[in-house]
């Protein structure tokens, strides 16, 4: 087989029958299968490429391959010990073999340490090829570790001492007392099921026996030359082409990428790696592995596969729920999910929110039963509120729509919110407020009932919730006519708030007041795709906090900082082309300057969404039907608000201490007033 001839896959030949071949790279099926699975599933299902660690055997994934042909056409590369390319020769093979397979629309690339790196040099060189990628302890970070120093060293280590070096290594590859744990662990298991101790100890040490001379295999399967070439022209050069010119390739890469990061890698910094990842690739997404080695995919419990799809990274099911109708949105994967509720546990135990909503007849009922979200059919749902101030509610609002529809809502946010790195992204400003409460609460029998705080992951240029993703991460766009259109064209469920910064940045004494422009815009799009609006309330946030110095006294403050504060915020992105509250309502200009706000003792949030209003009962020529349905669901916010403003006072628990004392001691949320009892 020529070197041009690497496009074929040798199917049914196993990963043992290359570990010593010879020749050029090439491609073949880790597992035999028979010719009629093949036949069935391999066309049905999305094509995944295993490309190796520095071995070039794919010896260390092994265990992994049985998992990942459950959801793949799994093919991967053998780079031979006699193949001497360099890591553009491998670019060309990997991007040849995918260009003759240019039929298969989803192809994903799962790379483990040089495995890694060569993914990312083949989705800055061919991105049209490659729909995601899976990285684990990728060899990005060789340039950041000892290898440049003790590579040259390598082949000046004498022969008879070269076969002892994969042992004196194990300890850095791996780590030999947690794989024998798990080893263990499982025979414990066994023990309970089969009463047969005898029989299964003899297995477990058999197999971790059986680790010996497999390790003792890697002196032979990667000799000194071959060890000390790869670690140059591979790693070492391909590092400096991927972070070259300010990591300008780098950050260019758009391909969906999962980097799996062990936290106990001793042979390279995987951990520091997957941080830098995050910060410069603009669609990564990062998982820890807790304690595990550079060799993570060998170590008992774990499962790649089930990391990618806690992380929204397999293939997804036509059966699947429908968080969505944007097939542009990627929506948030499970541990997305998770992150954020985490990052919110805290601000949640503090506040409790209770959501109420409004059915069609005026019944009021507990949760968001009543919003029409399943029942709404094809039509886009618009979900029309107040802001309360630093909007700190933002987070439970997108959360408890998916925690009751698995649908998310998608909100038309500012730029700087709905961008990665944004200020107020999902989890970022209840961060804020809960380092209010915190501070309000320290050394009173209260802090004692907060749940313990978890150590604040590393941050990055873009803003993170709980090491997750941004308010972006969960379908924010930048408000905008052309969004706004998109997704109601879509059918989606859009969340809007009218009053946008104007309200969210409120002044002093302007607790729940309105500050929407006179134009009903958001109500003709509405009646232009025949959708259902749905306008809701909030309320607690602006209870629990006093506004200490707002926009007006920023701006007017002496000694040069009232200018400064304005400098900054005119360099903010604004919402909106035309502020109507300027040219048209005669209000203030919309400027994001932050109010510097005090904690007060902090109250229960109350959500109510009111009765679907249907957009198609009014004609989009009618100016006066228009602006009438505009002021209506105004009036419906306003009414909202002074509902629950009235009604929380017949909560008996509106006070945080007793709430915090019951929700400690049942381990559920705390009753609230009944609804449509007065």
């Amino acid at each position: 087989m020529s070197r041009d001839d690497t496009t074929s896959t040798d199917e049914g030949v196993t990963l043992m029958d290359y570990v010593r071949g010879d020749g050029p790279p090439r491609f073949f099926s880790p597992l035999v299968r028979s010719r009629e699975r093949a036949s069935t599933s391999a066309s049905t299902k999305p094509l995944a490429v295993y490309l190796p660690g520095l071995d070039g055997t794919g010896f260390s994934a092994a265990s992994q391959f049985e998992y990942i042909v459950n959801e793949f056409d799994l093919v991967a590369l053998n780079v031979p010990a006699s193949d001497r390319g360099d890591i553009f020769d491998l670019v060309n093979v990997v991007t040849s073999y995918l260009e003759a397979r240019a039929e298969r629309s989803d192809v994903y690339l799962i790379g483990e340490s040089m495995g890694g790196l060569l993914s990312l040099c083949v989705a800055s060189a061919r991105p049209d090829l490659v729909t995601r990628l899976i990285l684990v302890n990728p060899a990005s970070s060789f340039d950041k570790s000892a290898w440049p120093v003790l590579g040259p060293v390598l082949p000046s280590i004498p022969s008879e001492l070269w076969g002892a070096l994969p042992y004196a290594l194990t300890p850095v590859l791996m780590d030999p007392i947690r794989m024998a744990r798990g080893i263990f662990d499982k025979v414990t298991d066994k023990v309970v099921r089969t009463n047969d101790a005898i029989g299964t100890m003899t297995e477990a040490v058999d197999e971790l026996i059986g680790m010996l001379p497999a390790l003792g295999a890697l002196a032979e399967i990667i000799p000194r030359d071959t060890l000390a070439h790869r670690l140059d022209m591979v790693l070492r050069l391909g590092c400096e082409h991927l972070n070259g010119d300010d990591y300008a390739r780098l950050s260019a890469i758009t391909v969906p990428t999962l980097v799996v990061a062990s936290e106990n890698d001793n042979l390279i910094p995987s951990l520091d790696e997957s941080e830098r990842l995050r910060k410069w690739l603009p669609k990564a997404k990062v998982e820890v592995l807790k304690g595990a080695s550079h060799a993570a995919l060998q170590e008992p419990g774990v499962n790649l596969m089930l990391i990618a799809k806690r992380n929204g990274f397999l293939p997804k099911h036509s059966d699947a729920p429908l968080m969505t109708r944007d097939d542009e949105f990627d929506p948030p994967s499970p541990a997305d999910i998770q992150r954020a509720r985490e990052s919110l546990a805290t601000l949640r135990a503090i506040t409790s929110p209770v959501f109420f909503s409004t059915r069609s007849d005026g019944k009021i009922v507990r949760g968001l039963g009543a919003v029409p979200i399943r029942q709404r059919g094809g039509r886009p749902i618009l979900l029309v509120g107040n802001h309360q101030t630093l909007a700190p509610d933002l987070g439970f609002l997108v959360d408890e729509f998916l925690n009751e529809y698995d649908v998310c809502v998608r909100g038309l946010a500012h730029p700087v919110v709905s961008r990665e790195g944004g200020l107020a992204a999902m989890g970022d400003e209840p961060r804020a407020f809960e380092d209010m409460f915190r501070d309000a609460v320290k050394n009173t029998p209260i802090e004692s009932l907060l749940p313990r705080r978890e150590p604040k992951p590393p941050r990055r240029a873009a803003n993170i919730v709980g090491g997750g993703g941004s308010f972006a991460t969960f379908g924010a766009v930048p408000v905008s006519g052309f969004n706004f259109f998109r997704l109601m064209k879509k059918g989606e469920a859009v969340l809007l708030f009218p009053g946008g910064v104007r309200e969210a940045f409120k002044r002093k004494n302007e607790e729940y007041k309105l500050f929407w422009p006179s134009k009903p815009e958001f109500v003709r799009m509405a009646i232009k795709h025949n959708a259902l609006i749905v306008p809701f309330a909030a309320v607690g946030a602006e209870d629990s906090i006093d506004i200490v110095a707002d926009a007006t006294d920023l701006l007017n403050a002496p000694l040069g900082i009232g200018d400064s504060v304005r400098e900054r915020s005119q360099k903010v992105p604004t919402a909106r082309s035309v502020d109507t509250r300027v040219t048209t309502d005669a209000g203030e200009e919309e400027l994001f300057i932050q109010p510097v706000v005090t904690p007060k003792a902090p109250q229960r949030f109350y959500f109510r969404f009111m009765a679907p209003i249907d957009a198609s009962e009014i004609d989009l020529n009618d100016d006066v039907g228009v602006n009438d349905m505009y002021l209506r669901v105004r009036r419906e916010v306003e009414w909202g608000i002074k509902y629950l403003r009235e009604e929380r006072e017949h909560d008996p628990f509106k006070e945080l201490a007793p709430r915090l004392l019951y929700e400690a001691a049942t381990s559920s949320q705390a009753p609230t007033f009944t609804p449509n009892a007065r």
